[in-house]
């Protein structure tokens, strides 16, 4: 848990189809059900902070803004390096590439594993998403 962003949620290249983001946020919710409100966290970054739930709260609304612009970006198919503008505030530099690649993906497989978008090869074998 870190007080000011997000973890990175990836895929990586070993569990193409992996649903990672899906797994992180019923840990979220697990987190908010097991621990009370009110524990000082102590963060991997930044200073430790109260308002557990508080903060939970956010990052799932977050994730959830993301998948929804995601998703409507998804009426034509995309590849995941397509979709960076849905999901990042930033441009994405080359040292952020791989990184950013598997959050795509991550965000891509969670969509494709709720029957919201489908995962297809184009012509070279390149994975392109749509809206379903």
């Amino acid at each position: 848990m870190l007080p000011r962003i997000s973890s990175n949620v990836s895929v990586f290249p070993i569990e193409p189809d992996a649903d990672p983001l899906g797994d992180w946020l019923n840990s979220l919710s697990a987190i908010n059900e097991r621990i009370p409100d009110d524990v000082l966290v102590l963060p991997a970054h930044n200073s430790p902070f109260e308002g557990l739930h508080a903060r939970v709260g956010d990052l799932v609304e977050s994730h959830r803004r993301g998948l929804a612009r995601l998703e409507d970006m998804l009426a034509e198919p995309k590849r995941a390096v397509d979709v960076f503008g849905a999901l990042f505030a930033r441009p994405i530099t080359s040292e952020l590439l791989g990184m950013a690649t598997g959050e795509a993906v991550a965000h891509l497989n969670y969509l494709s594993r709720r029957g919201r978008a489908v995962r297809e090869n184009d012509v070279r074998g390149v994975w392109r998403w749509r809206r379903s």
